[in-house]
């Protein structure tokens, strides 16, 4: 592992998540956790971004900040919820919430940190060609 990897993991404080990061920062990555609170780990390439996904809003002003102070490569997706309804007890404010936590605060990520992700891909594909592969 190089130097060069960054990765986000949402929801990085707690269970799944927690051990997602474990296992990067093992491997050798450089870690943002993003979560509602603070990682109970701690390791020198591990930095904690306190953040409700749910609001975008706060997820944009998050995305915006790592993006500008981290070359991301890799994004884990790993925040989630459920709020069980039946239909007929489905509320709207629910489904919406439910919409950006899953959906909208990754295309933001994706968004934000896709211009570092070409760049990377594209110095190790210079790398690669230079090198003859």
């Amino acid at each position: 592992m190089t130097a060069n990897n960054f990765a986000v993991v949402t929801g990085g404080s707690t269970g799944i998540g927690a051990e997602i990061c474990r296992q990067m920062l093992e491997a050798g990555y450089e870690v943002i956790s993003l979560a509602r609170r603070k990682p109970a780990q701690s390791h020198a390439r591990l930095h904690a971004v306190e953040v409700d996904l749910v609001d975008r809003s706060a997820t944009e002003w998050a995305a915006a900040d790592i993006a500008a102070r981290f070359p991301i490569s890799h994004i884990v997706h790993n925040a989630g919820v459920i709020r069980p309804a039946l239909l007929p007890d489905v509320v709207q404010d629910d489904l919406q919430a439910l919409m950006q936590l899953h959906l909208g605060a990754a295309l933001t990520l994706m968004q934000t940190a896709l211009p570092a992700m070409k760049r990377t891909a594209l110095a190790a594909s210079c790398l690669c060609h230079r090198a003859g592969r």
